[in-house]
């Protein structure tokens, strides 16, 4: 007997009852379905059944139709033409917005205008910009009369006509609600002789509900009052400026005051009916009045302790433009000391909570609270890839700094980095013993660069202990931990802009010349890419450059000439631009001086090699990454190994990225795109040490063996713009020979060098290399 019915048995008496329910239940549910179902369609009116669609109802006791008007299908016997098919098949075009912001209705937080003058916006706006603008979202100064340009002032300024300066402030918020209702929560409107504390600003807004209309300010000093004093700060929600701006008609034509608190307040009870107060949402707007002609900085020796003062979030009636400095200084020490007592509490509140927490010897971290040093997640054991190496030091070299170098000299960022923290270390023993240790030298020390928690030291110094007068040794740890992340703002770029891709062609290379523009024309002019390829033909002195049968590059130039015509419809072309050198190979600098002051500002220029592959996705990249006054790019390719040395020939031939095909060369700066007007700007800051070339006559004032820098190194020393350099598995190389020792006569001692370790990397990987010699070693041995 089975297991089911054994079970069945013993439980025999527990069971019948509900195996008796289960067979009456199932019982009725197949008796009554059909007289259920016939209620519900009779239960419908006829109009309804003759309106709907009714389908076949099926019962228990048929499979006939329901009923006799059934559903017929329709022929339809118009014949549409193709525009029409075409019209009803093509998918309504969707307009999205230009960010993603602004499709989700995302805001930033807070914008300050700030009334000014043109009188003082030179002096008392521009501190107010020194100390506000890396705090807010945004800033503008609003002044009457002439604007940005005619002042000659690197600050956001809107000027308006010098009409009615009573109605200034309704012009703002109506400047406001036509431009920025919809990017911003907040706004805070201000005078320009003002202090404005910005954390403590930023701290209240963000603490304060956007679903709550805020009308907050510092109100006027009588009883009763209602409005709040522009000079110390209005702060109106989003919905407030929205309901304001509706009323800006009815406020121009009651302005009565002279006081443009007086107006504003009137103009904003109008409309929103709710006066201003200094206190909402458990946040309490401060502001403190600095008396007539004060000196500022021994009024803040006498009440800098009070608390009026220090939860202050405006600081009003500012003497002299100056006087915002100084007051700058006493709030960021007061914040600084603030987010020092807080890391301590939170630090007491570890260690206090520790012993309850798991024992997890990882995360017991120094100092208390940081992150803990990097360990594998997925990983029990660790690999000796995991393990981060120190670096061992003194105070003149680094020892083992890299895999090809025993000592390397402690030079540079290495030096001022090493002596930032040896400095501290050393001040924080002497503050520690209380002046009896004298800080003399560093002994030895160890550093290591964690990517998830800063880097790490420990130092051995050597002290003179001024009671004993002996010389002492304390070791130390000390840690640059890392801060938090920021999201860099950038400008707003497309994938439209047209490339102007520069190639200097040699005499000597006019075979790879002429195989580069056939790739060029197959990726880029084919396909209908936005570009223009300009070769910059360098002709040796006395070669003739007249496209007749003297000239070396005639066949260059059909080949361009060729392809431009077949493409001219696309607007892609190939032109050339002739370049008469002299004596010696002319630098990078030299040449760009000469071919790109043909070209306009604004035009995009990438400047390439003719071993160069290019893709469209790099192209794509290049507009991404270089932006106007702000950005050029420089990719690292993928350089293909000597032939010899890969054995694999068909994943070679296609340039696969892959380590035993080539490398990313990190020595190769060859490639770098920008904007003919950053390089000008650029070009401008080092005429005086490399002179520019306006013209082939003045090459004889070029000297490429006195550069250290060529295009990658004028961006770097000579502009503020920020460098992208990364790799681009867009751009590949094919095998091209360095040839240091014949660029050495015109090269730098500095380049040359950083030529010997490009050229050491460029043959193949270590291990084949090393087989090859091996090879050549037992051949030698059989002969």
């Amino acid at each position: 007997m089975s297991v089911c019915v054994t079970s069945l048995v013993v439980h025999g008496r527990q069971s019948t009852s509900v195996i008796i329910g289960l067979c009456v239940g199932i019982a009725l549910s197949l008796i009554l379905t059909p007289y259920l179902e016939e209620d519900c369609s009779g239960g419908l009116s006829s109009n309804l059944l003759s309106g709907v669609r009714v389908g076949n109802l099926r019962d228990l006791r048929s499979s006939g139709p329901a009923g006799e008007d059934d559903y017929e299908p329709r022929i339809v016997l118009k014949k549409y033409t193709k525009e029409e098919l075409a019209k009803f098949s093509k998918a309504e075009k969707l307009l999205r917005p230009r960010y993603y912001a602004t499709e989700l209705g995302i805001r930033e937080k807070l914008l300050v205008a700030v009334v000014s003058g043109k009188e003082t916006v030179s002096s008392y706006g521009i501190s107010v910009n020194r100390t506000l603008s890396h705090y807010v979202d945004k800033l503008i100064f609003f002044i009457d009369g002439i604007g940005t340009k005619k002042l000659g002032l690197n600050i956001p300024i809107v000027g308006f006509k010098e009409e009615k300066p009573l109605i200034k402030v309704f012009r703002i918020l109506s400047y406001l609600h036509e431009n920025y209702l919809n990017e911003f929560d907040y706004f805070f409107l201000v005078t320009d002789r003002t202090y404005i504390h910005g954390r403590q600003l930023v701290r209240m807004v963000q603490r304060l509900s956007i679903s709550q209309a805020v009308h907050m300010g510092q109100l006027l000093d009588h009883p009763g009052a209602v409005y709040c004093s522009l000079e110390a700060g209005i702060l109106l929600s989003h919905s407030v400026l929205r309901l304001v701006a509706g009323q800006l008609s009815w406020c121009t034509r009651n302005t009565y005051s002279d006081s443009d608190t007086d107006n504003l307040g009137r103009c904003i009870l109008h409309a929103v009916a709710q006066p201003c107060v200094s206190s909402l949402q458990g946040q309490q707007y401060n502001s403190y009045r600095l008396r007539e002609d004060v000196d500022v900085v021994s009024h803040l020796q006498l009440v800098g302790e009070s608390s009026l003062v220090q939860e202050s979030i405006t600081v009003t009636n500012v003497p002299q433009a100056t006087d915002m400095s100084t007051l700058h200084i006493y709030f960021l020490q007061n914040d600084l000391q603030h987010l020092n007592h807080s890391i301590q509490e939170r630090r007491r509140e570890i260690e206090a909570t520790r012993p309850n927490a798991p024992a997890i010897k990882r995360e017991e971290t120094w100092p208390v609270g940081s992150a803990p040093p990097h360990h594998p997640a997925t990983r029990r054991v660790l690999r000796r890839f995991d393990v981060i190496q120190w670096d061992t030091f003194n105070a003149t070299h680094l020892f083992l700094p890299d895999d090809f170098h025993n000592t390397r000299p402690l030079i540079g960022v290495d030096l001022r980095d090493i002596m930032s923290v040896v400095n501290a270390s050393a001040a924080h023993m002497h503050a520690r013993a209380e002046g009896r240790l004298e800080y003399k030298e560093l002994q030895y020390g160890h550093r290591r660069a964690d990517p998830t928690r800063g880097i790490d030291y420990i130092l051995s110094l050597v002290f003179r202990d001024n009671t004993s007068g002996r010389r002492v040794t304390r070791k130390l740890q000390a840690s640059r931990l890392l801060t938090e992340p920021e999201i860099i703002p950038m400008p707003y770029v497309t994938e439209n802009n047209r490339i102007t891709l520069v190639l200097p062609v040699h005499q000597a290379e006019l075979a790879e010349a002429t195989l580069f523009v056939q790739r060029y024309e197959a990726e880029c002019m084919v396909k209908g890419e936005h570009t223009f390829l300009l070769l910059a033909l360098l002709y040796r002195p006395g070669v003739s450059s007249a496209s007749d049968d003297k000239d070396v590059f005639k066949p260059l130039k059909d080949l361009a000439l060729q392809y431009t015509q077949e493409h001219h419809e696309a607007g892609s072309k190939v032109g050339w631009s002739i370049v008469h050198t002299l004596r010696s190979q002319p630098s990078e600098l030299a040449i760009a001086d000469l071919v790109l002051r043909k070209l306009q500002e604004d035009t995009l220029v990438l400047v390439t090699r003719h071993s160069a592959h290019i893709t469209t996705d790099f192209l794509n990249r290049v507009r991404m990454n270089t932006i106007l006054n702000w950005q050029v790019f420089s990719p690292v390719p993928f350089t293909l190994y000597h032939p010899d040395t890969v054995a694999n020939t068909d994943t070679y031939a296609r340039m696969d990225i892959n380590k035993i095909n080539g490398r990313f060369d990190a020595y190769n700066f060859n490639h770098l795109s920008f904007y003919v007007g950053d390089f000008l700007a650029a070009r401008r800051s080092v005429a005086e040490t490399v002179p520019v070339i306006k013209n082939e006559k003045e090459l004889r004032l070029d000297r490429p063996q006195e550069q250290e820098f060529g295009l990658y190194g004028l961006f770097v020393r000579g502009s503020d713009l920020h460098v992208l350099r990364a790799p681009e598995a867009g751009l590949k190389l094919g095998y091209r020979e360095v040839g240091c020792a014949k660029k050495a006569a015109t090269q730098s001692s500095y380049r040359s060098r950083q030529c010997g370790l490009q050229e050491g990397q460029s043959y193949g990987l270590r291990d084949e290399l090393s087989k090859l010699v091996l090879d050549y070693l037992e051949a030698r041995q059989k002969v």
